[in-house]
């Protein structure tokens, strides 16, 4: 699988490494340690994002900065990094290839070639696995770039199915240069005043349902506006709600500035994924998502609320 997948990247004439929309660091470390590889061996790589901007805290990540937002006129594969839908990509239908990399149960398997493992931490895991596999030597700056997208979606190895892999993989990394401090540094200890509003929004706003198990919060465009945050400020800061000591689920409902609202979902220990992928979304076991249009948030809440309880009542 993964010596087939390396030998078409190397007969393609242009590559495209797609990061999804909104991108977190899973999604911008895979991608640009796959640019940092693809480059250094000669081949003609962009890096794509359909968003304009993109989170500052990733930044630092070697190949940040050459991100394009605009889509060559001509290339013949796609790699698609940390996508478990193909709608995440925002990409017109042409004539090209998709390799799809990925780590998430939910994935569609849409590429012609799927490196998709469903129970590795990140897709950054997934990469390093392509790239020991076909023997090519790591630099410092892929190494930056993948341990980056590692920590990054287990929040900074916290949650999700790590392993002694997991940690034999990071080991390596730092062996080729990453540095953990200066990389947790970079991402945790950047916090733009907006999100730490949002955070103060959310303590006085958020509720309690089911004898305190389930805390939920909605946030409307007037709430990002009167703090000054921005989406991708939004990133992660469910995770507060999930700490709480009696809390077993969190529901995170966002209003988009296009319309329509964004749901995020996280758990302790049951299976939030079945739920998104009610509403043809997708994510992990403790952690998933998915988008609607425009509706009564506060129906949907209790609409997903209820969803938990029968879970749980299994």
């Amino acid at each position: 699988m993964y010596q087939e997948a390396w030998k078409r990247m190397l007969e393609a004439n242009h590559i495209v490494i797609v990061s999804h929309v909104h991108p977190d660091g899973d999604t911008l470390g895979s991608a640009l340690a796959l640019y940092d590889v693809l480059t250094r061996v000669g081949k003609k790589v962009t890096h794509y994002n359909t968003n304009n901007e993109l989170p500052r805290v990733y930044d630092f990540l070697p190949g940040f900065a050459k991100t394009k937002h605009v889509l060559p006129k001509t290339f013949d594969l796609v790699v698609s990094c940390d996508c478990s839908t193909r709608d995440r990509l925002k990409l017109p239908k042409g004539d090209y290839e998709i390799i799809n990399i990925d780590h998430h149960i939910t994935n569609r398997y849409f590429g012609q070639m799927n490196l998709v493992v469903d129970r590795f931490t990140s897709a950054g895991m997934v990469v390093y696995e392509l790239l020991k596999a076909n023997e090519i030597e790591i630099s410092k700056e892929c190494a930056i770039c993948l341990y980056t997208a590692i920590a990054d979606d287990t929040g900074f190895f916290l949650y999700g199915d790590m392993d002694a892999l997991t940690f034999s993989i990071v080991s390596h990394l730092v062996k080729c240069g990453a540095n953990p401090q200066e990389i947790a540094s970079k991402v945790k200890r950047r916090e733009p005043l907006s999100k730490i509003r949002l955070y103060g929004y959310m303590l006085n706003h958020f509720d309690l349902h089911e004898n305190g198990t389930i805390a939920t919060i909605i946030f409307d465009k007037a709430a990002l506006e009167s703090t000054g945050a921005k989406r991708h400020d939004t990133k992660n800061i469910i995770n507060m709600l999930r700490s709480i000591v009696n809390v077993t689920s969190a529901i995170m409902i966002l209003e988009e500035k296009e319309g329509g609202y964004k749901v995020s979902l996280r758990s302790k220990d049951i299976n939030v994924s079945q739920i998104a992928l009610e509403y043809q979304g997708g994510g992990h076991k403790t952690a998933a998502g998915f988008e609607v249009p425009s509706c009564d948030p506060t129906v949907l809440r209790d609409e997903i609320v209820a969803k938990i309880k029968r879970i749980t009542e299994v």
